[in-house]
């Protein structure tokens, strides 16, 4: 395990997903061709979040995202992935997007045991937890 990563990690007691995990996850959803626009990432290492898309599957790598729309970084990075069930994409403007959020949950719930927490408007992927 390389040094930089068990730095980050240390703060985190619970740790919920691997690279193997994510993966399984990532590629479930993009074989299902469900679009998810927006989706708000938290990294281990940053107190930043970004704004994505849900990976295609084109986009994944066994251990890793290909390098293309997402940087070529290790799935186990990733501290949270939230996706809104409503979202606007502009936000001066009244109209709101949907996304499919209870058909993500379901093929999560087909696959396994994933740590899927509702929110008020949608659902998050945690990878740790403090």
């Amino acid at each position: 395990m390389d040094l930089e990563y068990q730095k980050a990690c240390k703060k985190y007691s619970v740790r919920y997903m691997s690279n193997s995990k994510w993966f399984k996850l990532f590629a479930a959803w993009a074989n299902a061709g469900i679009e998810v626009e927006v989706s708000y990432w938290r990294f281990i290492d940053s107190e930043h979040e970004e704004v994505h898309c849900l990976p295609k599957s084109y986009d994944l790598l066994p251990h890793r995202f290909a390098d293309g729309r997402f940087q070529p970084f290790e799935y186990k990075w990733i501290l949270s992935v939230a996706i809104p069930q409503k979202y606007k994409p502009k936000s001066n403007v009244a109209f709101e997007r949907n996304q499919d959020v209870d058909q993500l949950k379901s093929i999560a719930k087909e696959l396994g045991h994933f740590p899927i927490f509702d929110l008020e408007n949608g659902i998050e992927v945690r990878g740790y937890e403090e």
